[in-house]
């Protein structure tokens, strides 16, 4: 018994229904192997890998040559592992030894069958297009089934914070496995979080400071609604906008807020390198 349906096992008697009938209707890669084949060994999880990958793009079908002497005569079967893939009920390409997967799938490409998008990949590429909607239907799908993936978490909580849900990204983010990879990160984004306190309406900040472009207090808003939002690069240009105006407000409150940031990022990450040494020589 197989992990995905799309991998099934096949023999003389059941061939002709799983491999010749089907291929009718999808196409078909039918793994020859044996147990005590080494090659085999080395080939069957790639298959059974790309199987899964290409979500019912082919379905593979493995026949044991010792249980199905009959189907691997009439393939001809000489050396093993061999793989053929059926279309229409017939042998349409195919080879024989353990292959890499770049080259597996040159095979499958030749015959226009193509992997199922990754939907994390489809979500990024969503936000990157500006449409977050999207994105977010995606990392939701992905929820759907894997409840704590830590990519989709995050990337869910960024949009949150974008649209100043911050309870639902705190909940979000609060989902994260402590031993997962990107533990750290989302703990950074809970610490963004905390200038939600001091967020405001950024149109209204906006409009105030238009019209008060030294208005200390409402850049500080501006940076604390900026920061809440995940918007980092515009929220340390706010919080310097508030050291070089006023460095009593809030008790120094811009540079401790640039601080706080430089904190709750990554050390090494260029932006943050920039944005120290743009507040250092604000400062000195």
């Amino acid at each position: 018994m197989h992990a995905s349906p799309y991998v099934i096992d096949a023999t003389d008697v059941d061939f002709q229904q799983k491999v010749l009938l089907r291929s009718q209707e999808v196409p078909v890669l039918v793994d020859f192997w044996a147990e005590w084949c080494g090659p085999c060994k080395t080939l069957g999880p790639i298959l059974e890998k790309l199987a899964v990958e290409y979500d019912g793009a082919f379905e593979l079908v493995k026949v044991d040559v010792d249980r199905s002497p009959q189907v691997a005569s009439v393939f001809r079967i000489q050396s093993i592992p061999t793989v053929f893939l059926v279309i229409g009920g017939q042998p349409v390409d195919g080879f024989q030894g353990a292959q890499t997967e770049p080259a597996i799938r040159q095979m499958l490409e030749r015959h226009q069958l193509q992997a199922e998008a990754d939907p994390l990949d489809m979500a990024d590429e969503a936000l990157a297009a500006g449409r977050p909607d999207l994105a977010e239907q995606a990392f939701r799908h992905v929820l759907a089934d894997q409840p704590t993936e830590s990519r989709a978490l995050i990337g869910l909580a960024k949009i949150a914070m974008g649209q100043g849900r911050t309870d639902e990204a705190g909940a979000l983010l609060a989902r994260v496995p402590l031993e997962d990879p990107r533990y750290d990160e989302a703990q950074r984004l809970k610490g963004v979080m905390d200038f939600a306190a001091d967020a405001g309406d950024e149109a209204a900040l906006r409009a105030r400071i238009e019209a008060h472009p030294k208005d200390a207090e409402a850049w500080y808003g501006l940076g604390a609604t900026l920061a809440s939002q995940g918007r980092i690069d515009d929220a340390c240009e706010a919080f310097l906008k508030v050291v070089q105006l006023d460095r009593e407000y809030r008790d120094d409150g811009g540079r401790r807020a640039l601080l706080s940031l430089f904190a709750l990022s990554d050390p090494e990450d260029p932006a943050v390198v920039t944005w120290r040494r743009r507040l250092a020589a604000q400062l000195f």
